[in-house]
Order: structure tokens, then C-alpha cells, then sequence
């Protein structure tokens, strides 16, 4: 019989051997559909909310729509939405080290219901409470958001074999993306009703209350909770993971918040962060100040997301086959192949946020080719300094990823508040967005430097647990031929020349 070694995308300390078997298609397959769409709702929410918060203020629909509207200018809708990413970001780190002990759907089931009835009372709170407690709304919306990727990497653990969880984490979280997508031209469409902005909110929360109720009704915590699994899935599932087992390494947080390798990948992080959430929620009303309806504006918006989403889907395997194979040693120094992609990408982003703003008097098709090109950049960015973090480490990449995001999330959080006192009350000044667009592509060229100069792609000291792992390494041939040798005698057992 076939066996592979397997290693799951971003996930730390685990080896192993699994083997292939003929069980294919199953009630886990069903449990992920559910997952996949309660991730695209959380998606949805995080882009209608942006939307919403600027059709409240918007004064063309003073006759057209029978809800109030208020006269909030950038700097308190700033605030608003800022609020939203400060919940998110400290939630961030208490969730995946706490929640994905639990691996509980009722955690979901929570989330889903909190997300829903706060979207359900949102009109209420806005034109009763004002913007402060709209604030303190948004900011428990962040918090329970930062919890849907731990439960969600909880749960494909208890569900999936190891060979399957890399797709389909991938789909997974993806889904977010792709409902943020989904949700902006949907909702520059409902801003234009008579309910108008309020519209918005009682639409996200119909479809995440009724995912809520899909999900508690449907699906499980594991495999044997779930009353439609057979006893055959159930039995491949448990073989499949009898010898895939995660190793208890005592993780070096001091010696990975004192390596260079980390701050420079958390720097590239953060200007990633800065620009999508500026792409987010500022280009939808910097494109409704000048030139066009919010429903259009959500249109336009919503094109240079899909093209940063599918350059990185192109080109992040692509580029990491080549890394992998050493087709770059023909042109350069392999070791500045991550940073040279990051670069290009960082290069493409500035020019993009330099010119648009002279584009805005006279916007036509070019000033959205234009958008595309400056967001597909950012997909190219995410292909340079994402992968390193799997260069740099094999046991925490996971960890990692999470320290990272923690800080490209606090610094995604100030981007809103900052580009909203920049624009005050007078969002049709172009000096005034001029010098945010030029703030956050200084800010972006500025943390492509730091990653540049202090970015590694070889394995940090700190990721040492005295072994090498058999089966996987970014660079086999640096391997000796001893130490390989007695690591590939170190990991055989009874079990695995059973399965051999």
C-alpha cells in the first residue's frame, strides 16, 4: 500500500506516516460544506458592516429612503470601523491559544448568534444610542470574529484525515475572502432601497442567524457526535489518524519576539494588512466622494479584491515550485527569491496609491484597471513574504502566522481612524486624500525595507528541537548524510513497518 508523509499547511509539530485508503467521499465532507458557509457568512458581515457605515451618512438618500439618515463625517465612521479590527486584534491571541483546546461547534453556534443578533439590533443602536455605542457594537462584532479560524482549524483536526486538511483549510478560509467579495456590490445594492443602510444590517443578520440554526441542527463536534456517520467513516478516520500524532514542544515565544526573521515577515505582514483594509473600507468612499453612487462604488471596489485573491491563488505555488526546484539559482542568489516577489509586489502597490488620486476627476475604466492592478499586487506581496514563514520554521509555523497577525492586525485596526481625522469632515478634499493614499503607500515601501534588509529563508534557531524532521525540509540537500540517516532510524516503529 502507498504511504506519504504529510505535513498540514501552517500546522505545528506534527509527523507521521498515514496511509491511502479507498474511503473517498463522506458525512466529513458535509460537516466542511457547513464550515466553508458559515466562513463565507463571517466574510459577508466584515464587508457589509464598511458599507453600511457609510450609506448611514449618506445624504443623497435624504429623499429616496423612509430610514434617518446621520450626519457622521470620515472621522467618526473612521472610529466606528476602527473599532471593529481593535476587537478582532485582541481577541486574536486568547482564541488560538485557548479555543482550539475546546474544538466545540457550540462555539460557532455562539459566534453566529452573537454576529446575528447584534447585526439584528445595529438600526436600533444607531439611531437610538449614536455612534459611541455603534462603536462598542462593532468591537464585540472583532471579538467574536477572531475566534472563527481556531475553531474552524480545531475542527477540521477532529474531522479530516491529514492528506485532506490542507484543501480544504484552504477553502475554508478562503470562504472569508470570498464572502467579503460577494457582500460589497450586494450591499450597494440594498443601500439603494427605501430601508436603505438599515437594510443592510437586517439582511446580514437573516443570513447569519439562519446559518446559526443550520449549523447547531446539522453538524457535530466529531465524528462519533454526528448521528448520519457510518461506522465505516468513522473507522477510516481513526486509521487514518492512529499515526499522525503532534509532538509536545514547549513553544519558544521570548526566542521568536527576539529574531530579526520574525519582526521583518510581521513588518511585510503589516503593510499587507494596512492596504487591504484601506482597499476595504476607504476606496468605496473615495470613490463615492468623486465619482459615483455607493452602488457603483461597491462594484468597482469589490474587482480589485477578486484580483488580488486570484493572483495569490496563481502564484503562490507557482513561485513556490520554483523555489523549490531552483530554477531562480539561474538568475540570482536563491536566498533573495522571496524578497525579490515581495519587492515586486510592494514596487506595484506604490505606483498604484501614487496615481489614483490624480485619476479621481476624471475616473473611467483605466482608474478601475488601475485599482485591479494596485490590489493583484497585493496577491503577488502575500506570494513573497507568507511562504517564508515555512521556510523559516517547521515545528511553529503556525504560531508564527498567528504572532504575525496579531501585529498586522493592530496595525490594519489604525489605518480607519487615521485615514478618517486625515479626511475630517470635507471627503471631497483631494489634497486630503492624496495624503492618505501617499501615507499608506510611504507606510508600505517603508516595511518592505525593514523586510528586505532583515528577512531569512533559512531555518531560525529558535524552530531547533534537536532532530530533523524526516520527510520534510525546505533544502534536503543541506542535509548531512548522518544526520539523515539516523533521523529516518529514529522515526521507523512497529506500527510504521506494519504500514511500509
Amino acid at each position: 500500500m502507498d504511504v506519504e508523509f504529510i505535513r498540514h499547511k501552517y500546522e505545528d509539530s506534527y509527523d507521521g506516516v498515514i496511509t491511502r485508503a479507498k474511503f473517498k467521499i463522506g458525512v466529513r465532507h458535509v460537516q466542511m460544506i457547513y464550515m466553508i458557509l458559515c466562513s463565507l457568512t463571517m466574510g459577508m458581515m466584515r464587508s457589509s458592516n464598511s458599507i453600511a457605515i457609510i450609506a448611514v451618512a449618506d445624504d443623497t438618500m435624504n429623499n429616496k429612503t423612509i430610514v434617518p439618515i446621520h450626519d457622521w463625517d470620515r472621522r467618526i465612521q473612521g472610529t466606528i470601523l476602527s473599532s471593529f479590527f481593535f476587537g478582532y486584534a485582541l481577541l486574536l491571541l486568547p482564541a488560538e491559544v485557548f479555543l482550539k483546546q475546546v474544538g466545540d461547534k457550540l462555539i460557532l453556534t455562539a459566534v453566529l448568534l452573537i454576529n446575528g443578533a447584534l447585526s439584528a439590533a445595529m438600526p436600533t443602536i444607531v439611531n437610538k444610542g449614536g455612534w459611541i455605542a455603534v462603536c462598542n457594537a462593532e468591537f464585540l462584532t472583532g471579538m467574536t470574529q477572531a475566534c472563527l479560524t481556531p475553531i474552524n482549524q480545531q475542527l477540521i483536526s477532529n474531522w479530516l484525515p491529514p492528506n485532506e486538511r490542507r484543501l480544504f483549510g484552504n477553502l475554508i478560509q478562503g470562504a472569508i475572502l470570498l464572502g467579503t467579495i460577494i457582500a460589497l456590490p450586494i450591499s450597494g445594492l440594498l443601500s439603494q432601497a427605501q430601508l436603505g443602510w438599515e437594510l443592510i444590517f437586517y439582511t446580514e443578520a437573516m443570513i447569519t442567524l439562519s446559518m446559526a440554526a443550520m449549523w447547531v441542527l446539522l453538524t457535530a463536534s466529531t465524528p462519533d457526535r454526528h448521528q448520519a456517520m457510518g461506522d465505516t467513516e468513522k473507522e477510516f478516520i481513526k486509521q487514518a489518524l492512529a499515526c499522525y500524532k503532534k509532538k509536545k514542544l514547549q513553544k519558544p515565544w521570548r526566542r521568536i519576539l527576539k529574531s530579526k526573521g520574525f519582526w521583518a515577515v510581521a513588518s511585510a505582514h503589516s503593510a499587507a494588512s494596512a492596504t487591504f483594509v484601506f482597499f476595504l473600507v476607504n476606496i468605496p468612499a473615495f470613490l463615492f466622494s468623486f465619482n459615483s453612487s455607493l452602488k457603483t462604488s461597491c462594484w468597482q471596489t469589490s474587482l480589485p479584491l477578486v484580483s488580488a485573491w486570484a493572483v495569490y491563488i496563481l502564484t503562490s505555488p507557482t513561485i513556490d515550485i520554483i523555489y523549490r526546484i531552483g530554477y531562480a539559482d539561474f538568475l540570482f542568489d536563491i536566498k533573495y527569491f522571496r524578497k525579490i516577489i515581495n519587492g515586486l509586489g510592494s514596487s506595484g502597490i506604490f505606483i498604484g496609491l501614487t496615481i489614483l488620486p490624480s485619476l479621481a476627476s476624471h475616473w473611467d475604466h483605466w482608474g478601475v484597471i488601475m485599482l485591479i492592478g494596485t490590489l493583484g499586487s497585493l496577491g503577488l506581496q502575500f506570494s513573497g513574504f507568507l511562504r517564508n514563514i515555512s521556510d523559516m520554521t517547521q515545528n511553529y509555523a503556525g504560531t508564527v502566522v498567528m504572532m504575525s497577525s496579531i501585529v498586522s492586525s493592530v496595525v490594519g485596526a489604525l489605518v480607519p481612524l487615521i485615514s478618517g481625522f486625515i479626511i475630517g469632515n470635507d471627503s471631497k478634499d483631494i489634497e486630503r486624500w492624496r495624503m492618505v493614499f501617499l501615507t499608506i503607500a510611504s507606510f508600505n515601501v517603508g516595511c518592505n525595507i525593514i523586510y528586505t534588509v532583515f528577512a531569512s529563508n533559512e531555518r531560525q534557531d529558535w524552530d531547533d528541537v534537536g532532530k530533523q524532521k524526516f520527510g520534510y525540509s525546505n533544502d534536503v540537500t543541506n542535509l548531512e548524510l548522518e544526520e539523515l540517516s539516523h533521523t529516518k532510524t529514529a522515526m521507523r516503529n512497529p506500527e510504521s513497518d506494519n504500514l511500509l
